[in-house]
């Protein structure tokens, strides 16, 4: 019921979000925008999204590394079937995906995984901040978009202030654990509190400050390839909006995907998306055309490859919950 609920309540945002950002507009003017489409810079643009979905595999190996060593193929499997799942089932299920393909190909548990993919979010979440904010000193936003940089700033900061205290209080946690499952021989409850202690396992990054620097490293390359997709789709059309203009884009369409929505972040990413060009002097149907094509070329090519790797995989779907706490070899 919790779910349904989630589910529609996403659904409910993305329609509220999509209707007002076609709000005024009408369909010759988005198909004005779209005239001179120069498809060569979609193609790269697609091409070079995949810069990014590299150097997430090559980070998710360092953040992984402290638990066992993994083949990058596997992890770029496990990676590409996840986005893939986000893309399409509702509220990031395609995380648990990652991390049951992952248990699947190199025995980590998925407790441990989903450990190493809570570090990545929080990292990206932050990242994505301090370019906003970074972004904000050339060029002030309007004070709803502000809002939601300070607000994703707040959260993302508290939820890595609360990880690495976490990280560094996991040997006090464990024997806590230790203690509580001697107590407890309850089934459901062992297997929860061997969840959490895997779970735990996932933070040890966090404890190593060269590994953490070089993961950190990453991240901000990370996000300035996502932003140079955005800059590369922009060059196929007849407009153009400063690269500032899009690293605001790219943090603040990136912020809101956090929220609940509807499979494929519909209306999530459009709205915030045309607001912050519109505020750059973007004109709304060419903002529209422009979020619209760019949010095709960063879901479809990830979604068709994962869907291929999933089928691949012969995998059905989703891990049901009682599958998160299997035991394995980590």
């Amino acid at each position: 019921m919790k779910q349904n609920g989630v589910l529609v309540l996403g659904v409910a945002l993305s329609a509220i979000l999509m209707a007002w950002a076609l709000q005024g507009l009408h369909l010759e003017e988005i198909i004005g925008a779209l005239e001179g489409l120069q498809l060569p810079w979609l193609l790269a643009g697609a091409l070079f999204y995949f810069v990014a979905v590299i150097l997430r595999t090559w980070r998710w190996g360092i953040l992984l590394h402290t638990l066992q060593s993994t083949g990058f193929r596997e992890r770029f499997v496990a990676l590409t079937i996840g986005y893939m799942g986000n893309n399409l089932y509702p509220a990031r299920a395609g995380e648990l995906l990652r991390a049951y393909v992952l248990q699947r190909r190199c025995g980590i548990s998925m407790g441990a995984a989903l450990g190493t993919i809570v570090v990545e979010r929080v990292l990206d979440g932050l990242m994505v901040v301090f370019l906003a904010m970074a972004a904000l000193l050339f060029f002030p936003l309007p004070a709803s978009l502000r809002l939601v940089v300070i607000v994703g700033g707040g959260i993302f900061g508290g939820a890595f202030l609360g990880l690495l205290g976490v990280a560094r209080s996991a040997a006090k946690l464990h024997d806590l654990l230790e203690r509580l499952s001697g107590r407890w021989s309850g089934f459901w409850v062992r297997r929860a509190i061997a969840f959490v202690s895997r779970f735990l396992n996932g933070l040890t990054v966090l404890q190593r400050p060269a590994a953490a620097l070089t993961v950190g490293g990453l991240t901000g390359l990370i996000w300035l390839a996502e932003a140079g997709t955005y800059w590369l789709v922009m060059r196929a059309f007849p407009f153009q909006a400063s690269f500032v203009s899009l690293l605001v884009m790219t943090a603040t369409v990136n912020l809101a995907t956090a929220l609940p929505s509807a499979p494929g972040y519909v209306g999530i990413f459009e709205a915030p998306g045309i607001a912050v060009l519109r505020a750059f002097g973007i004109p709304a149907s060419a903002a529209f055309a422009y979020t619209l094509i760019l949010h095709l070329i960063l879901w479809l090519p990830i979604t068709l490859l994962g869907l291929s790797l999933f089928l691949r995989e012969g995998l059905r779907g989703i891990p049901h919950r009682a599958d998160v706490s299997t035991p394995s070899s980590t």
